[in-house]
């Protein structure tokens, strides 16, 4: 069975920050659904001890190097004024949002980036 990468490389090559993030949103969303039904898959089988996927379980994998991009992206930003700072804020919220969606798809470890993020949003916000 080929496995699916999620985001394709191709689809956040152009456009703005917000539409990359809400491709990068959707693309979590498809993930979080076939991880969602893998590992209900993998619970409901008949041996007990099998609750943890497993590689050949899994039939779809994140592409983490498009959203460490548009991570790296949005971090490198000007901040100049006050309008700067605000996109920015937003843009970094939009991202914790995307880690929010990663995190329920059985990755409990992205919730210190999602707070991190949140909290960098925070302090941009703050600065206005």
């Amino acid at each position: 069975m080929p496995l699916s990468f999620y985001p394709h490389s191709d689809d956040l090559q152009t456009g703005t920050f917000e539409t990359r993030l809400e491709l990068l949103a959707e693309a979590a969303e498809r993930f979080k659904a076939i991880i969602t039904e893998t590992s209900s898959k993998v619970s409901t089988a008949d041996d007990v001890s099998k609750k943890i996927i497993s590689p050949r379980d899994q039939e779809a994998a994140f592409n983490w190097e498009e959203i460490a991009r548009i991570l790296r992206e949005i971090r490198e930003m000007p901040e100049m004024d006050k309008q700067d700072k605000k996109r920015k804020s937003n843009l970094l919220r939009k991202l914790a949002e995307i880690y929010e969606i990663l995190r329920a798809a059985k990755m409990p470890k992205l919730e210190a980036v999602r707070l991190a993020l949140i909290g960098e949003a925070n302090q941009l916000g703050s600065g206005e």
